[in-house]
């Protein structure tokens, strides 16, 4: 299937990217309080326009591979990047994560209030049920409220 995503043209096999999520746990393994708070906060991580740009290409976003916490805006959300991987190829479109000298830095684009994303074919932790299949990496940023009981951490 072809979509086209911000300034990317993907061809995508949402049926192979659904049955390697299938195989995967809801969340991250990562015990930290802010991962936890993102697995709390299950619903509420990703705007809708999201939502249905990940279920068309075969995303589950109640599991990416990576969490990275940037900060607390002064909104009160906590700005939280990572990536999700799917089934897949780049057709048109600049790689959203230029490298130059093995390192790259992330080009997003916003896709709704709330939400950047970059596609690339630099791909990163890719689980074992993606094995043999080619694969990119979508990358993300989005605001996420506190929801867990415990204190927050310090701003």
């Amino acid at each position: 299937m072809h979509l086209q995503v911000a300034n990317w043209e993907i061809e995508c096999d949402a049926e192979a990217t659904r049955s390697a999520y299938a195989a995967l746990p809801v969340g991250t393994d990562c015990p930290c309080d802010q991962c936890r708070n993102f697995n709390a906060a299950a619903g509420r991580t990703f705007p809708s326009e999201f939502i249905v740009l990940a279920k068309s290409i075969g995303i589950d976003p109640s599991k990416p591979a990576e969490l990275c916490h940037w900060c607390r805006e002064p909104s009160g959300l906590y700005l939280t990047g990572g990536w999700f991987h799917f089934v897949g190829r780049i057709i048109s479109g600049a790689d959203a994560m230029p490298h130059s000298d093995g390192t790259g830095t992330i080009q997003y684009q916003p896709l709704a209030p709330g939400i950047e994303l970059g596609l690339t074919h630099h791909t990163g932790l890719v689980p074992d049920t993606f094995a043999g299949l080619a694969v990119c990496q979508l990358e993300f940023q989005t605001r996420v409220p506190w929801v867990l009981a415990d204190v927050e951490p310090t701003p």
